[in-house]
């Protein structure tokens, strides 16, 4: 299939990309405008884009994605969002940046008329104003991730957490899981928490924070595999390899830290669960085949814990890799 591929400014930095079918084979040019967080250096925000796309090309919709500068734009998908409904679009995939500045914009487009799903993190709005929001149950895994640096630690030690752009309901909800899930463990202390912003320099520039005014912690919790890539390379550079990592995502950075003995382990989420589900969703209430009230609320998108005896089989299975 022609995909039609072009980049144009939305606002002064948000950057479009518009993957477009023919005109001919779209569904009665029906138009869904998926926003990911980022696509720029954020693998995982790429793959969920991409996932999105595919399954709507293969619905007959028109597919664009919108993406901004970084984490921090929120003003840019602010913009973006605004550009959607004032062109009246049939649809919007929304992975807000920030769950209290995407919310009077989540509103809008309710009241304009336009569904919108929304994938990785929620918004503070009222559940009227979207029609589902499916995500990682974050909560839950990163208290896995809690119980596992437990283990791993014969449940005594010291702790440390990198934590997600400040303002991301996902950033907040991986906080919450893993500090409640350490605090259930008497012997271990959780020394710092403090953010990366999602990011490989973030990580790096927070473990080196984080090493200096605690050199004997034993473990770090990156709550983004980029993250934790950018803790594995300072933990490298400073020959400390008594510290452990774990990861969050299931991106093929954060398995290959996995295979190189790098890093312990990964909480995985699902990429294509949440870019598939919300697509169909859309189409379905597009179509006239269901309606909004007839979607669950929200929906989990499924996680696993990925460590050296699965970390292969996820990567051939899930991303697609042959190690």
């Amino acid at each position: 299939m022609d995909i039609k591929r072009r980049t144009l400014m939305a606002g002064s930095a948000a950057v479009l990309l518009a993957a477009a079918m023919p005109a001919a084979f779209a569904q009665e040019g029906k138009v869904i405008g998926v926003l990911p967080k980022t696509v720029i250096n954020d693998t995982f925000m790429n793959n969920l884009a991409n996932f999105a796309v595919a399954k709507g090309e293969e619905l007959g919709l028109s597919m664009e994605i919108h993406s901004v500068s970084g984490h921090g734009a929120i003003e840019e998908q602010v913009s973006a969002m605004e550009a959607l409904i004032s062109r009246k679009v049939d649809g919007i995939v929304l992975a807000a940046l920030d769950s209290k500045g995407l919310a009077p914009v989540v509103k809008r487009a309710a009241e304009a008329g336009i569904p919108v799903v929304l994938v990785d993190s929620g918004v503070e709005t009222d559940p009227a104003n979207y029609v589902s929001l499916v995500r990682t149950d974050n909560v839950r895994a990163a208290g896995l991730a809690a119980d596992y640096a437990a283990a791993l630690l014969s449940y005594s030690g010291k702790v440390a957490q990198l934590e997600g752009e400040p303002g991301s309901e996902a950033a907040i909800n991986r906080v919450k899981g893993f500090h409640e899930g350490i605090a259930k463990y008497p012997d271990i202390e959780l020394v710092s928490s403090i953010t990366g912003h999602w990011t490989t320099p973030g990580g790096v520039e927070a473990t080196e924070a984080i090493l200096s005014a605690n050199p004997d912690v034993g473990l770090i919790f990156a709550s983004s595999d980029l993250m934790a890539v950018g803790a594995a390379e300072v933990l490298r550079r400073r020959k400390r390899d008594d510290v452990i990592v774990i990861g969050f995502d299931g991106i093929p950075e954060g398995t290959d830290l996995i295979l190189s003995g790098r890093a312990a382990g990964d909480v995985s989420q699902s990429a294509r669960g949440m870019g598939e589900q919300a697509v169909t969703i859309l189409n379905d209430i597009i179509s006239g085949g269901k309606a909004a009230a007839d979607m669950p609320k929200e929906i989990d998108s499924g996680m696993k814990l990925l460590h050296s005896w699965n970390v292969k089989e996820y990567r051939k299975d899930v991303l697609g890799l042959a190690d």
